[in-house]
């Protein structure tokens, strides 16, 4: 199972499919040596997510109708395979119900069915090391708020999403929360703006340090905002030992821009790196490596990997 045969698409009806709609939909799963990593751009489309766990239900989503080249230059008018994993990962191990009211019990699975070729897990306490459940967690540059609403599904205390500062963007996270979750997990979450590194709106200031889990999904590929990201992070982290950041990215714009986050930016700040990884879109995992095959990694092959990280507040000494 790839990561993309999660994501399907509902175009509008008055909006018929051509020939080339059906055939490039369908690229990623016909040529995988040309992986697709990004779903979604048009506002009139829905983006459908359907968890691998079937405790729960199918999600929807629209992208934000950007306005000008800046908004657009921050990429929240996409679905990628990063916010897609961030979510499976929150989500746990298919049988290992988490979902309210589903219906679907651990004992209706099998562990065999459980652990099939698809899964991202290795053990249990790997699941329990990704679940948000009791946590207050804060999602940067969230685009369509996926990881955010995931968090509230699988029973986080409070959820906080937040992407760039621009109405188009923050009022689409808000449709798509109001679009996929209850009215009683809706009343524990917020939407808001945040310009990474910036710490004097109010939102940033009565939020500092109050979050026991941060999330960042593909937000490594602006090397010249490594620093500001990373200052959120420890901005809005609680100081609670126990506190922790979930980062997974993918390589589509390179190895070298985002290594650069994980090898230089995390010491510098003050933090350090508990576990990381590279695991494809099929669930197989290697190590982290900040340069592979002499830096001439292949483009389709890298397409396929993403790193997968947790971090911390660096232990004093």
């Amino acid at each position: 199972m790839l990561l993309p045969s999660l994501i399907s698409l509902r175009r509008p009806t008055d909006s018929p499919l051509s020939p080339e709609d059906i055939f490039g939909s369908s690229l990623g799963g016909i040529f995988t040596d040309d992986l697709q990593n990004q779903h979604g751009d048009d506002p009139n489309t829905v983006i459908l997510y359907r968890p691998s766990n079937p405790a729960y239900k199918e999600l929807e989503f629209r992208t934000a109708d950007v306005d000008g080249e800046e908004q657009r230059r921050k990429f929240a008018h996409y679905l990628w395979n990063a916010g897609i994993l961030m979510a499976e990962l929150m989500g746990g191990r298919p049988g290992e119900n988490r979902a309210r009211d589903s219906g679907v019990g651990i004992e209706s699975i099998s562990e065999h069915e459980a652990w099939k070729d698809g899964e991202w897990w290795t053990s249990r306490e790997e699941e329990e090391r990704w679940s948000v459940k009791g946590q207050r967690v804060l999602e940067l540059g969230a685009g369509v708020g996926l990881g955010g609403i995931m968090s509230a599904l699988t029973g986080a205390e409070e959820v906080a999403i937040t992407d760039y500062p621009a109405p188009p963007i923050l009022d689409t996270i808000e449709t798509n929360v109001s679009n996929n979750l209850p009215h009683d997990l809706r009343s524990k979450m917020m939407v808001q703006g945040h310009q990474w590194g910036d710490f004097v709106s109010e939102f940033a200031t009565s939020h500092a340090h109050r979050h026991t889990r941060i999330l960042a999904a593909d937000c490594l590929w602006m090397p010249h905002e490594h620093e500001n990201l990373a200052h959120s992070m420890l901005h809005f982290l609680s100081e609670s030992p126990d506190a922790r950041i979930f980062v997974i990215a993918g390589f589509h714009t390179g190895r070298a821009r985002v290594a650069p986050f994980f090898e230089e930016t995390v010491p510098l700040v003050g933090m350090q790196i508990e576990e990381i990884y590279e695991m494809n879109a099929e669930g197989k995992r290697r190590p982290w490596a900040k340069e592979r095959d002499g830096g001439r990694e292949d483009i389709g092959e890298r397409k396929k990997w993403l790193v997968v990280a947790r971090l911390r507040r660096r232990a004093e000494p």
